[in-house]
């Protein structure tokens, strides 16, 4: 009972609790302020995005106009850099194509002075026969030399066919080179060309009073050459008119 009094006495006189008398407002009133409020916070927001550039001093517009230079400078140098990469490579390109001329002609006047130092050693044979007047009867091999050549297993021989004595008809045949090689401790010879060739196939040989004779020869990898001899077969019949051994080892 005390309990129940104390609790009226509490809602009751000044213990009682505190109240406050607000206008009444409808709820759309409330609603349409707020939304009010709303969109003037965003176009505030909204202008103070759109100005920033405005108020800290940042052209826009320049800005644009610097990102479109760029641009314009960034596809530009790009196109030059493909221009110069492809100068650069036609260049390289005649660069190579030089040194290949260079190489190649350097190869040929090495081969001339080469030839040149061989047809002056063959002139000055010849003179030295001329000269002292024995020049040997019929057809013979003079001055036969055979050197290694700049590719490997390959060499090269050279000669002077002369014929003496009564010349009346020029003289047609065929040179043969016959290798003895040694490989694997045996010893065995190759033929260049082989027989069948020398008759089946026509003259390459024909001169009246001398004939320069050069070529080229490749043996098996490993092998050495122990001797190299020349033979001269004369047309129609094909046979050996003269021959001559050089030995090497």
């Amino acid at each position: 009972m005390r309990g129940l009094i104390r609790k009226i006495r509490s809602r009751i006189g000044i213990r009682s609790t505190k109240m406050s008398i607000r206008t009444h407002v409808p709820w759309y009133v409330r609603f349409g302020m707020s939304a009010l409020m709303m969109g003037i916070a965003a176009a505030v927001a909204w202008w103070l995005v759109d100005n920033s550039y405005r108020i800290t001093g940042f052209n826009r517009e320049d800005a644009e106009q610097q990102i479109q230079k760029l641009t314009a400078d960034t596809s530009r140098m790009r196109q030059e850099l493909e221009s110069t990469k492809r100068a650069l490579t036609e260049r390289d390109r005649q660069v190579q194509i030089e040194k290949a001329a260079q190489t190649e002609l350097a190869r040929n006047v090495a081969q001339l002075q080469e030839e040149n130092a061989g047809l002056k050693e063959d002139l000055g044979f010849l003179r030295n026969i001329m000269s002292s007047g024995s020049v040997p009867e019929g057809l013979s091999i003079q001055n036969l030399k055979v050197d290694a050549d700049g590719e490997a297993n390959t060499y090269r021989y050279r000669m002077l066919l002369i014929q003496g004595g009564q010349r009346k008809h020029d003289f047609k045949g065929r040179v043969q080179i016959v290798v003895r090689i040694a490989q694997g401790g045996a010893t065995s010879q190759l033929s260049f060309p082989d027989d069948a060739q020398i008759r089946t196939s026509g003259t390459d040989v024909e001169f009246r009073y001398y004939h320069k004779v050069e070529g080229r020869f490749t043996i098996p990898e490993g092998a050495l050459v122990k001797s190299v001899q020349a033979r001269v077969f004369g047309a129609p019949g094909w046979e050996v008119r003269t021959s001559k051994v050089l030995n090497i080892s």
